[in-house]
């Protein structure tokens, strides 16, 4: 009998894991919340996905598509959240009233909203329930229109942390049934810290705006946009990223090295450069993008809030949440979530590790 698995979303992500694991003999039960079930209609009417690129080419058909959540997540291990940050604390209420032990919930990705989840499971009183998150999703997709999308390259390895991180090693194992190269990391903070789309999408969107409002979709954001200035200003924003976690003594790596580019190289421009599958990609139509309204306030600016506890400096950082507040018309700092919200709001550096490692 096939492994049962729930795919949480209907946008880019869990069109390409419905029909990526789908492809690969899983039995997929995907959701999307009944509010926004008519922008899948097709995938509701055929159960069909047609996937093309990296991943293989295929229509694949998938074995349940629904709005029931309970249904959706009946009888499987592993529970896969693809949906925008801003969801993320609207889920983790929704499951913390039908999850049950020996699940994992991973969070693809989480930038440490994966301890928003664990906040509301432990509410409940939750135990033996695990939650993940991932750094990036597995894969760089785009819907191609209903129905179909465009997988065109695969995230490897993918890194993960796991809340407790205490359960870090059974998790990883587990997950190499659908993934087969998960890079354990430290804690969830350590993953979240490892995200991609804060660090290349940010100082691209924010230093194009005008660009990219001109253009309404006709910008190939990272050949036209991924200019020497600009990789400079990521690679500014990256050393930031690696103080903070060097200040948790957590092993880091430069960006250049994670986002697959088809040379080795330490120089972010030129790793974005030799990756053709970056020169298909068009830039945000607008600022109402996601590289805008959830990389900033959901993605760069928790790791502000997180340096400024743990008295790391982050400037560049800083002004990027700043410039993207005038930019996007909001603030960008209060909009997304606080420590609060991730359940570590006062904690010591020393409290935080000890919280990571134990859930408690």
């Amino acid at each position: 009998m096939a492994v049962k698995v729930a795919v949480l979303g209907g946008g880019n992500g869990g069109h390409a894991a419905a029909a990526d694991l789908s492809n690969r003999g899983f039995c997929v039960h995907m959701y999307e919340d009944a509010r926004f079930a008519g922008n899948i209609k097709k995938v509701f009417d055929t159960h069909e996905i047609t996937m093309t690129g990296a991943a293989g080419n295929a229509t694949v058909k998938i074995d349940m598509v629904t709005s029931d959540l309970q249904e959706a997540i009946q009888d499987v291990e592993f529970i896969f959240v693809a949906v925008p940050a801003f969801a993320h604390d609207v889920y983790a209420r929704a499951l913390a009233e039908l999850v049950h032990p020996g699940q994992t919930v991973m969070v693809m990705p989480g930038t440490f909203d994966s301890l928003i989840f664990w906040k509301e499971f432990r509410k409940k009183g939750l135990e033996d329930v695990v939650v993940a998150e991932t750094n990036t999703l597995p894969y760089a997709t785009r819907l191609q229109g209903p129905g179909s999308t465009l997988i065109m390259s695969l995230f490897n390895p993918l890194k993960v942390g796991v809340m407790p991180a205490c359960r870090t090693q059974e998790t990883v194992e587990k997950l190499r049934t659908f993934y087969p190269s998960p890079e354990a990391v430290e804690s969830v903070i350590a993953c979240g810290l490892s995200s991609l789309n804060p660090i290349i999408h940010v100082p691209g969107c924010i230093l194009n705006a005008g660009r990219i409002e001109y253009a309404k979709g006709e910008f190939y954001f990272y050949t036209e946009g991924f200019t020497p200035c600009v990789a400079r200003t990521t690679e500014a924003i990256d050393k930031e990223r690696i103080a903070l976690l060097d200040s948790f003594g957590y092993a880091s790596d430069i960006v250049a090295h994670g986002v697959g580019g088809s040379i080795i190289t330490d120089d972010i421009g030129e790793a974005i450069a030799s990756d053709p599958n970056f020169a298909k990609i068009k830039g945000p139509a607008d600022t109402n993008s996601r590289y805008y309204a959830e990389d900033i306030p959901y993605g760069l600016a928790p790791w502000a809030k997180l340096a400024r506890a743990m008295n790391v400096d982050v400037p560049v950082i800083g002004s990027m949440i700043t410039i993207g507040s005038a930019l996007l018309g909001y603030d960008c700092w209060t909009k997304g979530h606080s420590l609060q919200d991730l359940g570590i709001e006062g904690m010591t550096k020393e409290e935080l590790k000890e919280y990571l490692e134990t859930g408690k």
